[in-house]
Formats: C-alpha cells, structure tokens, sequence
C-alpha cells in the first residue's frame, strides 16, 4: 500500500513538472509574440527617434548639408548667416523629435503608425528601382555614335520653322458691337494708318497712343518674334502679304481691329548638332530609363508577385463603392468561392535580388 502511495505521489509529481513546462512554454511563446508586436509598432519610432537628447553634432550637420542640392549646399556654407539659420533649424527639429518621446498618445496613434509604415515603404521602393535602374543602364549611354544617329534619323524634330518680327496696335472691337461702334472704331484705327503711312506718326508713338493691348503700348508695337505657322490664319496671311515694314490696313479678329507691321523674316531651319547634343543625350537616357523600368517592373510581378483574380478586383470595386456611397451601411461580404489571394505575396528572393 505504501509502495502504490509512493508511486501515485511521483507520477503526480511528474504530471505537474509537465504543466508546469508546457505553461511556462505558451507563456513564452506568448511573451514573444508580444514583444513581436510592439518591435513592429514601434519600428518606425526607433527609426527616427534615434537620439536619447536634442543635442546636435557636427556628424548630423554633415549629414543634414550632404542632403542639400549642390546649389543650395553652396549657398549655406557660404553664408555665415545662413549656415546659422540652418543649424538652428536643425536644433529645433532635434528638440521637436525629443519632446515626441515623451508624447506617448503620439506614438501611439495608430493613424500615424500606419502613415509612417507607408512612406517607408515607399522609400525602400524607390530605392530598389532607383538601383535596378542603375544597374541596368550603362554609365556611358548613350555614346556620341547614338546621339549623333538620333540627331541625324529625327532632324524633323529639330526643324524651327520661318519665324517674323512683328509688330502691332490693337483696337478693342467685339464680335458682337454694333454697326455704329463698328464704324466709329474702324474711322479711328483708318485715321492711324493714314498717319502711319504719310509719317505723321511712328509706328512705336501711335501704338504707345492709340494702342489697347498692354504689351504692344508699353513696348512700343513690338510683339516679338513669331513662328509663322502659329499665328491666327487671318493674321498670319495678312503678315505673309506684307513686306518687311509695310503696314496693314486694319485687320479684323474676334476681338478687335489690328494695324500690323511685319518685321524681318527668318528663315526656317535645323537646329545644329551642338546645339541640340545635350537635349537628345537627356532624353534617351529618360526613355532608356522608362523602357528599363518597365522591364524590372515586368520582372518583379512575374517573379514574386501574385496576381489578384479579375473577380475579386471587381468585387473589391463595388464593396469600396459601397462604402463610399453608404458609409455607415452595411459592408456586403465577399464571396468565400473568391479568395483574396492565391497565397499573397512570396519573400522578395529571386533573380532581381
């Protein structure tokens, strides 16, 4: 009896060491977890909140000048005054991500968490391409051969058509005056004309005169220089008319009467190699770039996306609408036939790593 009472106590012994063991192995598992979760919330916190004071150091202040354009870089180190400015703004900001450790309801906030996720995100993404691409476009494209045999198959593209100095004075007329205004604006902008041709009147005098267009009475008529293919058609025939200094009569459009005056005409034609060298060398490597990214993007949804089935596109589609439409109803549920996703997305490992 003794010896069964001995037994029965060691076994019961045993049984509790084994609960005991498992507790303490859930427990852990569920400290773990824990700790897990809040690590992941507050990743993004001890990312930014690196520094247990506000003090700024040299080390930051290059950091921080190191993240300005060349231009900008230049202004603050070469400025006593600036450079001050920069460092005290440095200071504040330090002070401001200090004071935010102790704001506990703000690191808690699971809105800014979620924004702070976000653009870390978009970081990591922008950084991934941005060295695919890199990678991807040889350092010397393109060559002098490539720009030099773009320039020669697209010189349309370099074409600068006839353009004409012009000159005006305008008269306010609208579409829909009245023969009476009509007639007493076209006496007057007649009586400038006859001025102008017998030069009674410069043409840089009437228009600082007469003229109701700003530009043309603060500049004297003159307009600029104009491609002729731009102009309004009833301008542009008139001007093609003219000879260089000969004034118009006075030319009706939509909104108003013109006396013009055509200047010299130049002569269209092709921007030279060397002055266009750099453009095309800009922009093929934008669209050597666009064809790359395309192709990395292409690569990475074949490689480790997962795609989303059309039917659970169109589903989403119509649940947000509701959503939208009836923000406080009742979300319809999804179809449990349409999963949301194959098995989500893999680990980013592959050929584009």
């Amino acid at each position: 009896m003794d010896d069964r009472t001995e037994k029965a106590s060691v076994l019961l012994v045993v049984a509790n060491a084994v609960i005991l063991l498992l507790l303490g192995v859930m427990l852990t598992f569920l400290f773990t977890e824990e700790l897990a979760r809040e690590r992941d919330q507050g990743a993004h916190w001890a990312k930014v909140l690196m520094h247990d004071k506000s003090t700024v150091t040299l080390p930051l202040i290059r950091q921080a000048i190191e993240e300005l354009d060349s231009e900008e870089r230049k202004k603050a180190l070469g400025d006593k005054t600036l450079f001050q400015r920069f460092v005290h703004d440095r200071v504040v900001r330090q002070s401001i991500l200090t004071a935010v450790k102790d704001d506990e309801g703000l690191r808690e906030d699971p809105d800014l968490n979620h924004r702070m996720g976000r653009i870390a995100e978009q970081v990591l993404v922008d950084a991934y391409l941005e060295r695919k691409l890199d990678a991807g476009l040889l350092k010397d494209f393109p060559s002098e051969k490539e720009v030099r045999a773009f320039y020669n198959r697209n010189h349309d593209r370099f074409r600068i058509e006839e353009r004409l100095h012009a000159w005006q004075i305008f008269f306010v007329l609208p579409q829909e005056a009245s023969d009476k205004e009509f007639k007493k604006v076209m006496g007057n902008a007649r009586a400038v004309v006859k001025k102008l041709r017998t030069r009674k009147l410069s043409f840089s005098d009437a228009a600082a005169q007469y003229s109701e267009h700003e530009l043309s009475r603060s500049s004297g008529g003159y307009l600029g220089v104009f491609d002729v293919s731009q102009l309004l058609p009833i301008l542009k025939k008139t001007f093609i008319e003219l000879d260089e200094g000969e004034i118009s009569d006075p030319v009706r459009s939509n909104t108003g009467l013109h006396i013009l005056k055509r200047g010299e005409k130049i002569p269209a034609r092709i921007r030279p190699f060397e002055q266009v060298r750099e453009e095309i060398r800009t922009e093929m490597q934008t669209l050597a770039l666009d064809e790359l990214r395309e192709k990395v993007l292409s690569e990475v949804y074949k490689s480790h996306g997962e795609p989303v089935q059309a039917s659970v596109v169109e589903q989403w589609r119509r649940v947000l609408r509701q959503d939208a439409l009836d923000p406080g109803g009742e979300t319809p549920a999804l179809g449990p036939e349409e999963p949301v996703l194959k098995s989500g997305i893999r680990n980013i490992e592959g050929k584009l790593r």
